[in-house]
């Protein structure tokens, strides 16, 4: 059978097992260049020949847990983020491009306001005095991002999981950021007494109540990552709350928040007179996804 043979029949089986055709289209490849340590244009050039035998067995066993909707993430071990590649595992919830606006505010805002280095002209890669932080930093692709970014900066990356923190080590030593980012394993920021110019937060937002509509493979990814109490605002009321304990006067406060919230993001920062939401910012779908909010004086 040649390997253009072989590719066929796995992505037909992923969409009979339900997998959106574009998926499978994305993940057979994936899966076979993972294994064989190739690029997509090698898989290319080589779909008329034989199937090479290295392929297998690992080959039918990804395709296997695929079928039953793992993620791909999952079985390759690692997602593209910020032009990244982090290490993933179903201790982490798998980042997502939208996410990515995140760190692009985050990069604007140290470009273009008020921090005392700005006013330096002191250029993004070159900061020494920005402390920023990461509430449930997941696989660690918010800090480590940021420790890319703006070199210099500090930041604390926080989590309740101890799993997920072993995760976001192993990103930032695998991108040479470890010396920058201190984990530590509390909720929000409970315990620290450090004051921010800048925390960023992709807190779980689902409602409890929506778990049988979400996709099966989403399911595979920790619940704790996910859902956030029947309105799905608990967590974003606790990272709303460390914000207003923590940030520097003028400091900046990112978040990400999920579909249908924009009013509840208006009336719990409303509630806290320390924050004031500047603006919301839309993903690529026209949906309202990350909010920009900043501490007055």
């Amino acid at each position: 059978m040649t390997l253009f043979e072989t590719l066929a029949a796995a992505r037909h089986q992923l969409i009979a097992a339900g997998i959106p055709a574009e998926e499978a289209a994305i993940d057979v490849p994936l899966f076979a260049c993972t294994i064989l340590g190739w690029d997509r244009a090698h898989l290319i050039a080589a779909r008329s020949q034989e199937t090479p035998p290295a392929l297998e067995p690992r080959f039918s066993d990804w395709i296997a847990r695929r079928v039953a909707h793992e993620p791909a993430a999952y079985i390759v071990g690692h997602r593209e983020f910020w032009g990244l590649d982090f290490i993933v595992s179903p201790a982490v919830l798998i980042p997502r491009p939208e996410t990515e606006l995140i760190v692009e505010e985050a990069v604007d805002i140290v470009r273009l306001r008020g921090f005392a280095a700005m006013a330096r002209q002191v250029p993004v890669g070159a900061i020494d005095t920005l402390r920023m932080a990461d509430i449930g930093t997941g696989s660690g692709n918010l800090a480590v991002s940021l420790a890319h970014e703006i070199h210099g900066s500090g930041i604390t990356a926080t989590d309740i999981s101890r799993d997920a923190i072993a995760i976001a080590r192993q990103n930032a030593q695998r991108h040479d950021v470890d010396d920058r980012i201190e984990f530590v394993e509390t909720a929000f920021l409970d315990g620290i007494d450090d004051v921010f110019d800048l925390i960023v937060a992709n807190p779980p937002y689902v409602k409890a109540t929506d778990r049988t509509a979400l996709a099966p493979a989403v399911l595979h990814e920790p619940a704790g990552a996910l859902f956030a109490g029947e309105r799905g605002l608990d967590a974003i009321s606790g990272v709303l709350d460390a914000a207003a304990r923590t940030l520097a006067s003028n400091g900046w406060l990112l978040m990400e928040f999920g579909f249908g919230q924009e009013e509840d993001i208006h009336s719990l920062v409303g509630q806290r007179p320390a924050l004031r939401l500047e603006r919301i910012r839309n993903d690529l779908q026209g949906i309202p996804r990350t909010a920009i909010i900043q501490r007055g004086r």
